[in-house]
């Protein structure tokens, strides 16, 4: 029907609400999408108009980080923020959205719970998202494998299920090390 704007490549499945109250702005269909370069659109669903509310959540890492002995990592470029398609929990009004951030030269996944309405944060969010496990893979320190999140791609979509988020993650073209993690 429309033509939107966005700052970036959209990965992501666009995710839809009907009757949100925004804030300062009545109530709307609301088309939610998130772009690569960590930037949340939410859009009336209805019309072509300048987003409702949109937030930025934080650099994004350069493709250029994965490159590796095998040659640049190409398969997503020029950056990796939100690949992951984010989920709603109607009950509270909160999308979960997952951004890879890069950050004096450090790599983050967080865990962002956005208000549907206003894009703030809620419940103390964002959270970093770190684990790590015994085990025995390559790069194991003393029987420990941490996650790693320069490693780690999280692009399949996020999962609510019984007021539990669950986030997975892979590989970045399956160069090692590397786990499947699920959280």
């Amino acid at each position: 029907l429309f033509l939107l704007p966005a700052d970036g490549q959209i990965y992501v499945q666009p995710l839809y609400r009907r009757n949100v109250t925004v804030a300062g702005q009545g109530v709307h269909n609301v088309v939610f999408v998130a772009t690569a370069h960590n930037s949340v659109y939410a859009y009336d669903a209805d019309t072509a108009a300048p987003p409702l509310w949109t937030v930025n959540l934080g650099p994004p890492v350069p493709a250029s980080a994965y490159d590796n002995s095998d040659g640049p990592y190409t398969d997503i470029t020029p950056a990796i923020g939100i690949i992951g398609t984010p989920v709603i929990d109607p009950s509270t009004g909160t999308l979960y959205v997952v951004a890879a951030t890069l950050e004096n030269g450090t790599y983050f996944y967080r865990l962002h719970a956005l208000d549907t309405g206003s894009g703030a944060e809620r419940f103390g969010a964002p959270v970093v998202i770190q684990a790590q496990v015994t085990g025995g893979g390559v790069d194991n320190v003393n029987g420990v494998v941490a996650f790693n999140a320069l490693q780690h791609i999280q692009r399949p979509a996020l999962l609510l299920l019984n007021g539990v988020v669950y986030v997975a993650f892979g590989s970045h073209g399956d160069a090692s090390p590397w786990h499947g993690w699920v959280m």
